[in-house]
C-alpha cells in the first residue's frame, strides 16, 4: 500500500514536471511583433526647403555682391522661417548643414528653370551636365550639386530664379498648411504669405 502510494506520487510529480516544461516551451512568451517606423514629420521637408532658400540667397549674394542690399532682408526672412520651423519640430529638427558655395550656372534660364526642362522639374538636367547632375528641391527649385548652389551668371537672371523659387515656396507652404494641425497651419500660412510678398519685392 505504501509502495503503491509512493509510486503514484512519483508518477504524478513526473507528469507535473512534464506539463510545466511543456508550458515553458510551447506557451512561453512570444517574440515581440515588428513595429512599423513612424513616417517622417512633414515639417522636415518644409525646413529643408527653407534652408535651401537661405543657401540660395547666400550663394547669389556671394556670386553677385551688388545684389546684397536688395537680397539681405529677404534672406533674413527665410532664416527666421527656418528658425520657427526648428522650434516647431523640437528635438526632431536636424542641425543645419554648411551653406553651399555658389557656382556659375549657364544651364539655368532667366526663369530659373534648367534649359531643356520647361517645367523646371527636379529630374531635368542642364544640357551637357555630367553624371551626378544637379538636383532641385521640388518646392523651391533651388538647385545644388556637390554642396554647391547653382546661380545664374547675370544679376537679372539670378533675381528671376529667386523670384521663381519664392513663388514655388509660397505655394508649397500653403499646400502643407491645408493638412497641418492648427498651430502648424498658422505657422505655415504665415511663411507662405511672407514668401508671396517676396515675389513682389523681387519684381
Amino acid at each position: 500500500m505504501v509502495a503503491v502510494a509512493r509510486r503514484s506520487v512519483l508518477i504524478g510529480g513526473a507528469v507535473g514536471a512534464g506539463l510545466l516544461a511543456a508550458g515553458c516551451t510551447a506557451g512561453g512568451p512570444s517574440s515581440p511583433a515588428p513595429t512599423t517606423p513612424a513616417p517622417p514629420d512633414p515639417l522636415l521637408a518644409e525646413l529643408a526647403d527653407e534652408r535651401r532658400l537661405v543657401a540660395g540667397y547666400d550663394a547669389t549674394i556671394a556670386r553677385h555682391p551688388a545684389l546684397r542690399a536688395r537680397l539681405t532682408a529677404v534672406r533674413d526672412d527665410h532664416a527666421a522661417h527656418a528658425a520657427a520651423l526648428v522650434t516647431a519640430l523640437g528635438p526632431a529638427a536636424p542641425p543645419s548643414s554648411t551653406t553651399p558655395a555658389a557656382t556659375d550656372s549657364p544651364g539655368v534660364s532667366p526663369t530659373g528653370s534648367p534649359t531643356g526642362s520647361p517645367t523646371g522639374s527636379p529630374t531635368g538636367s542642364p544640357t551637357g551636365s555630367p553624371t551626378g547632375s544637379p538636383t532641385a528641391s521640388p518646392s523651391t527649385g533651388i538647385e545644388s550639386s556637390g554642396g554647391r548652389t547653382r546661380v545664374p551668371a547675370t544679376p537679372p537672371a539670378a533675381v528671376a530664379a529667386l523670384r521663381a523659387a519664392e513663388r514655388a515656396a509660397a505655394s508649397a507652404r500653403g499646400t502643407a498648411a491645408l493638412t497641418a494641425t492648427p498651430d502648424r497651419a498658422r505657422l505655415l500660412a504665415g511663411i507662405s504669405a511672407s514668401e508671396a510678398s517676396h515675389v513682389a519685392v523681387l519684381a
